[in-house]
């Protein structure tokens, strides 16, 4: 079995400055089923909390884990833990399976409002092979 894991990345939104930006530090990894693997944001502006999402196709992005600025959170059900600090968000996925297979999100709050609104993306991704 292999996973594929893309990281796409970042939603801003209007009322946000455009120098709040998220980007993800790689675009490829390769690991093994069973290993641990982290995927990273940088960015940068004045954020407070940033998030992390998945969607595994043909469905709405799912939310994982909420993270502050400067600190850490794991949801131990998902396997997942992340971690700020200096300008880098990260999402550790430990134990990677193949239902892991998704295009992860990392975002800067909020993301989703209620109210019409501009929605930015940015089209960078990372994409996660698992072997």
């Amino acid at each position: 079995f292999s996973i594929s894991l893309i990281n796409a990345v970042t939603f801003c939104l209007t009322g946000y400055s455009f120098a709040d930006t998220i980007q993800p530090l790689s675009s490829e990894k390769h690991i093994l089923r069973g290993d641990n693997v982290t995927l990273s944001c940088n960015y940068s502006g004045l954020v407070y909390d940033l998030q992390w999402y998945r969607n595994t196709g043909g469905s709405r992005p799912e939310f994982l884990i909420l993270v502050n600025e400067n600190s850490e959170a794991s949801e131990p059900s998902l396997r997942l833990s992340a971690k700020d600090s200096k300008k880098q968000v990260n999402l550790t996925i430990s134990s990677a399976k193949v239902t892991d297979s998704a295009v992860y999100y990392c975002a800067l709050r909020p993301t989703v409002i209620e109210s019409p609104g501009t929605l930015y993306k940015n089209p960078d991704s990372v994409i996660l092979y698992c072997y």
